[in-house]
């Protein structure tokens, strides 16, 4: 069939590349948060609608259930500023391989990612096509579906966003969970002693380091353009010398990838 041109070319996707880490197990509050998004639905205005939800795996805390009409970084951000601002920050956030968690590209690093490394928090990835990995936060999910099912459907995002806040009320401060002997989310998290001021620190390498400043492009200048990551355009990246001829590359502690002088290139470990 492709001799006789009837089937057309399949275009390959560009994937993120796969999680580095195995997931860390929560064991107290602030430890793990999950974000993710609720599956979309239409409300009576004819918008879509797709809540995105935060919380805390060690206690189920629900911090955020914000209805949005988009998946974009500066939805998710808003939201987030606004749960550190009330928990302070936690030391990792997972989430599934979705937009705007990760891009095609070094670590799937996206703007969003690279604000979280600035404010000292860590993100983890679950497997593609294993959304058990992240079970608390979708047993979570289904009690939110359940609830939303005894109700019409909501005419206005404002609507919806009022039971939102009434439900998530409901969740933490009503809904006995077994994993704590039937007790509330609220009776067991308390916020992070790590506050939040609502500033961005900027990334602060010691005195003589070897520093390039990412282009616009994302790019490096090293004997000619070589591409790093887009999310990082405007960052200041740093070369260690790790071996004879070889760099690690980092963006504050976190190693990027490898350069290799004589080959003039980026080892990717992703």
């Amino acid at each position: 069939m492709k001799e006789e041109g009837l089937v057309s070319p399949r275009i390959r996707r560009k994937r993120t590349p796969g999680n580095l880490n195995e997931l860390t197990d929560a064991n107290r509050n602030n430890h793990v948060w999950s974000a993710d998004f609720k599956g979309r639905f239409r409300l009576k205005d004819g918008s879509w609608c797709r809540p995105f939800t935060l919380t805390d795996n060690h206690s189920r805390y629900l911090l955020c259930c914000e209805p949005g009409t988009s998946e974009t970084t500066t939805f998710v951000r808003g939201c987030m500023e606004a749960a550190f601002r009330e928990g302070g920050l936690p030391d990792i956030i997972r989430t599934d391989n979705g937009s705007p968690f990760v891009a095609p590209g070094i670590l799937a690093l996206t703007q969003w990612s690279v604000w979280l490394m600035k404010l000292g928090i860590k993100t983890e990835r679950t497997t593609p096509g294993c959304p058990g990995q992240n079970a608390r936060h979708e047993r979570m999910h289904l009690s939110m579906k359940t609830a939303m099912s005894h109700h019409d459907v909501f005419g206005s995002l404002l609507e919806q966003r009022e039971w939102c806040n009434g439900w998530r009320n409901e969740f933490n401060q009503e809904k006995p969970h077994e994993a704590h002997g039937q007790v509330p989310p609220a009776k067991i998290w308390v916020p992070s002693p790590r506050s939040w001021d609502g500033k961005v620190p900027e990334v602060n390498y010691p005195e003589g380091a070897k520093l390039y400043k990412v282009g616009e492009k994302g790019d490096l200048s090293l004997n000619g353009r070589t591409f790093l990551s887009s999310a990082l355009r405007g960052e200041y990246v740093r070369f260690l010398e790790v071996d004879d001829g070889v760099d690690v590359i980092l963006f504050d502690r976190v190693i990027l990838a490898y350069y290799d002088r004589a080959e003039k290139s980026i080892i990717r470990i992703d």
